[in-house]
């Protein structure tokens, strides 16, 4: 079983814990897709008729909001989990690996065997090749206003992964209708004490530009957590999303319509224009660009020797979600703090085989 994390834990990892006064394990809505991986570490992948013997295999509850749940929870937080997982003995596996991380799930298709399976090849070079079946499923359907209250009471911040858009939604409307004490919009940047662990490295910074803006509020009190966007790749449903999306955070494989290739400030841009406060892209290794009204500014992540990178946006994303979860207000500065914490996170994760090994050589640093 993996060992859960206080505040030692994020500390070792290099997370932005949540301010003293917040609750001391944040909760967390994850609302997206499950699979069952089988990720096997291959010296090279098979060619046409060769059948080869993997040197490690590990299986495990994946998908975009599920590895975003693994690591919040791992960090220290109460993750509960939308997605759809179903019946059988593979949904059985799935069920009991999210359970001994202290993952709560929600099933969004009991009973049915609905869940896909992804088969993954790694090689000595960290280099991946996934097939998933996840496609081919048909979506669940929204969830009703009654289960969206229950599920949202008492979270911190929701991270929605585009997959199971209609529940999505659902759950995100049903948010907009809970009563809150404060909004807040994003603040700029400015000289404030640092929330960072002693220790950890302060985030590498650079604005282009020292003009702010004060766009669309961000909700920011216990009755209204934030939401933040996984944005893997643009998917059917996506445009439905953003507007209820605080943060966006996208990979370089995320292309909106319109958007060309290699675009990283082109979708920036389409983000913010279509209700994101506060959005950032990442690129792999590379810089984190970000933007916030007319600031604009990178992190970079810390650089180490990669040995399987499959899993590090979620567990960048489930890191992020969890530094930002409890904040009083979202500022500027709080937000690109989170980017990089969530980067140090991140960085640790891809150091061994696998989506889980990280946890236990984490857990084991802490002690």
């Amino acid at each position: 079983m993996a060992k859960q994390a206080g505040g030692a834990q994020a500390a070792a990892l290099g997370a932005q814990a949540p301010p003293l006064g917040a609750m001391e394990r944040p909760a967390g809505l994850f609302v997206g897709l499950t699979t069952l991986d089988t990720i096997y570490r291959v010296r090279h992948p098979p060619g046409p008729d060769e059948k080869i013997v993997a040197d490690d295999l590990v299986v495990a509850a994946g998908g975009p909001a599920t590895g975003a749940a693994v690591a919040f929870a791992h960090l220290g937080g109460r993750a509960t989990l939308v997605s759809a997982v179903g019946s059988g003995p593979l949904a059985a596996a799935a069920r009991a690996d999210l359970a001994s991380l202290g993952i709560r799930h929600h099933d969004l298709r009991p009973g049915e065997p609905v869940l896909p399976i992804s088969a993954i090849l790694v090689n000595a070079a960290g280099e991946r090749a996934v097939v998933s079946a996840h496609g081919a499923l048909p979506v669940a359907a929204p969830v009703t206003a009654d289960a969206a209250r229950t599920l949202l009471a008492g979270a911190d911040v929701v991270l929605v992964d585009g997959h199971q858009p209609d529940a999505a939604v659902s759950i995100l409307a049903a948010r907009r209708l809970l009563p809150t004490m404060s909004t807040a919009t994003p603040e700029p940047a400015a000289p404030r004490a640092s929330t960072r662990p002693p220790g950890t490295a302060p985030p590498t910074e650079t604005a282009t530009t020292a003009e702010t803006a004060t766009p669309a509020g961000t909700a920011t009190s216990a009755g209204w957590p934030p939401v933040v966007f996984d944005g893997g790749s643009w998917k059917p449903g996506t445009e439905r999303l953003l507007p209820h999306v605080d943060v966006a955070l996208c990979g370089s494989a995320f292309r909106p319509p319109g958007v060309g290739a290699d675009d990283p400030d082109g979708v920036l841009g389409y983000l913010l224009a279509h209700g994101c406060s506060f959005a950032a892209v990442t690129r792999g290794p590379g810089p984190i660009r970000w933007a916030h009204g007319q600031v604009r500014g990178e992190v970079r992540p810390p650089a180490v020797q990669a040995v399987d990178t499959l899993g590090a946006g979620d567990v960048f994303h489930g890191a992020f979600a969890w530094s930002i979860a409890g904040l009083p207000r979202l500022t500027t500065d709080a937000l690109v703090e989170a980017l990089a914490a969530a980067s140090r996170v991140a960085a640790r994760s891809v150091t061994s085989f696998g989506t889980r090994s990280w946890l236990t050589r984490g857990a084991a640093r802490a002690e």
